[in-house]
């Protein structure tokens, strides 16, 4: 047997057409389980409700301050534990740097330089090795099956982000 529309009308008390009144107390002299939920419903409803004893919202009042107080000392004890926390891991992490930044801020700076330059090398070394291929790949490639290359790209580029910006929508709110 449904009870599906009987006992939602039973507990959330929409208001009723006279066909669905009637179909009601018929299901309810019919079904056992149904005429216990409106047993209830019923008590539960003539049921009068009992008046905070006296000062229970000042008492509830204090309560939550002091909750409020200690939800925020452990934010804040936490918040200083987890800061001490990175800045040790930093400190640990980068100690190599700073002990030979102390005792000797001229070779780092120059390791940092010769550092930079060897990027800068490989860089020219790769936009020369690029030129090179440049020069030669087009010639044996037309050039509408280039554009036809391009605009892929692009598309499959625009698919790319489209579909991150999809994927990685958080719902925003309560």
């Amino acid at each position: 047997m449904d009870h599906r529309p009987f006992e939602d009308w039973l507990l959330d008390n929409p208001p009723l057409t006279t066909d669905q009144k009637y179909q009601l107390n018929t299901h309810l002299r019919t079904c056992s389980s149904c005429a216990a939920l409106a047993e209830v419903n019923l008590a539960l409803k003539s049921v009068n409700v009992a008046a905070p004893a006296m000062g229970f919202t000042d008492r509830f009042q204090v309560r939550l301050a002091a909750r409020k107080q200690a939800l925020r000392r452990r934010n804040f004890w936490g918040f200083a534990l987890l800061t001490l926390s990175v800045l040790g891991l930093f400190l640990r992490v980068s100690w190599p740097v700073l002990k030979d930044l102390l005792q000797s801020p001229v070779n780092l700076l120059a390791s940092w330089i010769s550092s930079l330059a060897s990027f800068w090398a490989s860089l020219q070394a790769i936009f020369r090795a690029g030129m090179v291929l440049f020069k030669v790949v087009p010639g044996f490639v037309p050039a509408y099956i280039w554009a036809v290359i391009l605009f892929a790209a692009g598309g499959w580029s625009l698919v790319w982000v489209v579909s991150l910006m999809k994927f990685t929508k958080y719902p925003q709110g309560v």
